[in-house]
């Protein structure tokens, strides 16, 4: 039985590059062969909540022994061991013979979009549509040729509102304080490709969050604010 949500809210602050990619069907002159995706609708660049959740998700399995063991047992593939935090957190993919998930997710990840501050500083002549080409080269260590090839990234300093939900239900334990962890990792790792290179440093800035009981949903009552307009270490510190 629905207990409770967990909301948390907050930005996502490029501190690099960041390069999550999509697909073209075609190659504009100038352009990069190597895109990012976007928002049909706007043409914008957005985080996908798939990407923010997955990598939260590995990250997880990381820094989780039982999850890291499950992960070996699959055979690289996501932790499936019900009894281990990833899957508490992250859920059970359907199997190829079912069609049902086997363990229902209590984490939903909402796709992030840019905040109107953002949009303001890539309305600027050096970017395209909200992104900026980087140029790399690649250079044979034998003749020494050049391989040059550019990649299309969000710039750093771009911000996007990002939402997370954490449902709790009865007899679960109550594991928000794992989801803020990964969080944490994730300031320390990187989101998107290319990281090794400086491509996805991201913070999370201005972070709040807030208990929605069932009657809040039942008797519209108001939901806890826990903490507003905070870092992720402070967010953590104030569940405990």
């Amino acid at each position: 039985m629905f207990k409770e949500n967990y909301i948390i809210q907050g930005k996502i602050v490029c501190k690099t590059g960041l390069h999550i990619g999509g697909s073209s069907d075609a190659i504009d002159i100038g352009g990069s062969d190597n895109v990012i995706i976007r928002d049909p609708i706007t043409g914008n660049p957005y985080i996908p909540g798939s990407s923010l959740k997955g990598k939260l998700r590995f990250l997880t399995e990381l820094n989780d022994k039982d999850s890291a063991q499950s992960v070996i047992n699959n055979n690289g593939k996501p932790a499936d061991d019900p009894n281990c935090l990833s899957a508490k957190l992250f859920g059970i993919s359907a199997d190829e013979n079912q069609n049902q998930l086997k363990f229902p997710t209590r984490t939903i990840v909402r796709d992030a979009y840019p905040d109107e501050e953002t949009l303001e500083l890539w309305n600027n002549e050096s970017l395209i549509s909200g992104a900026e080409l980087k140029y790399e080269n690649n250079i044979n260590r034998i003749n020494s040729a050049a391989s040059p090839r550019n990649i299309e990234r969000i710039p750093k300093d771009s911000k996007f509102d990002f939402e997370i939900i954490f449902s709790v239900y009865e007899g679960d334990d109550d594991n928000i304080s794992s989801i803020l962890d990964a969080m944490r990792l994730l300031e320390d790792n990187y989101l998107g490709g290319s990281g090794s290179r400086g491509f996805g440093q991201i913070k999370f800035e201005n972070i709040k969050l807030a208990k929605r009981t069932a009657d809040y949903y039942k008797e519209n009552n108001d939901e806890e604010v826990i903490i507003e307009s905070d870092e992720i270490t402070n967010v953590i510190n104030a569940i405990k």
